[in-house]
């Protein structure tokens, strides 16, 4: 069973070496795609090392051999994951994706006679802010029409217990201000300190773990949009391109491609059409 560890008193834990650092480095770029330059070693080391003293570990090696050693070490990579990943997010982070994301709902509204189907894919939901953000967009202008709408979430992160989070959906209420008034009806608040999204936006909603590396693995599953944005700056670039060639085989025919402005240049595919809007960087499946 996966042990816990109560909080540790301080100890004092030695810098990365440099074969350390290439060695952990290279673990994190083997198993996720994330590359750490060496600028960042500070951070690497930091990081690693606060999980080392919660749980009573002084040396590197002997936490690497935790680590790497079947089930509890498995559980631990999760946390470990957990703490190199950044969760920084908000809802509705870069509005004029999502401004972006509400007119192509619209257009599949209008092309249809009676019933809209529209599935979704937050690729880096972290805590479940951006999924959440997306989901409200399209049920608001569900309850707007008299035609039948089903829409759906996937969400999905590298981390296990950010993913965890997402799934309760539960915020503070720090974090409303970020939400338009248009779409406060559809939460719910718990006390004075702590809200939730209404139980008709959470049935549309499916979380799970997934490691972007895996991304070109065959799926029946299609989606008519796909958003990925503050994930891609982690991966060397020609991971990035790598990781867009597979997100294109999970469009449907017209899919929606929302990408973050500054994190990839010069990509192009020839199954995809760059969607002219305005402080947005998106591609339409042809």
């Amino acid at each position: 069973m996966y042990k816990m560890y109560k909080q540790q008193p301080f100890v004092q834990i030695s810098p990365l070496t440099e074969a350390e650092y290439q060695r952990w480095a290279g673990l994190l770029a083997e198993r996720l795609g994330i590359i750490v330059p060496k600028e960042r070693k500070m951070f690497l080391q930091s990081k690693i090392w606060s999980r080392m003293r919660e749980i009573g570990y002084q040396r590197y090696d002997k936490y690497w051999e935790f680590i790497n050693s079947g089930i509890e070490g498995n559980l631990e990579w999760s946390q470990l994951v957990d703490r190199l990943t950044v969760h920084e997010t908000s809802f509705f982070r870069h509005q004029p994706s999502f401004d972006l994301v509400a007119e192509d709902i619209h257009a599949h509204l209008d092309a249809t006679d009676e019933v809209l189907k529209y599935k979704m894919w937050s690729v880096s939901c972290a805590t479940g802010e951006e999924a959440y953000s997306l989901a409200l967009v399209a049920h608001h202008i569900c309850q707007q029409t008299d035609k039948t709408c089903y829409y759906g979430v996937t969400a999905t992160d590298v981390s296990s217990p950010a993913i965890a989070l997402a799934k309760q959906g539960i915020f503070g209420v720090d974090k409303k201000p970020q939400i338009n008034s248009m779409y406060h009806s559809y939460l719910d608040d718990l006390n004075n300190e702590m809200f939730t999204l209404s139980s008709k936006i959470k049935r549309r909603m499916a979380f799970g773990v997934f490691n972007l590396l895996d991304v070109k693995r065959p799926s029946q599953v299609k989606y008519d949009l796909i958003y990925c944005q503050h994930v891609l700056m982690y991966f060397e670039r020609s991971v990035r391109r790598q990781i867009l060639d597979g997100l294109v085989t999970h469009l449907n025919t017209g899919g929606l491609l929302i990408l973050g402005q500054t994190e990839i240049n010069a990509w192009s595919h020839p199954a995809m059409q760059r969607v002219e809007k305005g402080r947005t960087l998106a591609f339409r499946l042809k």
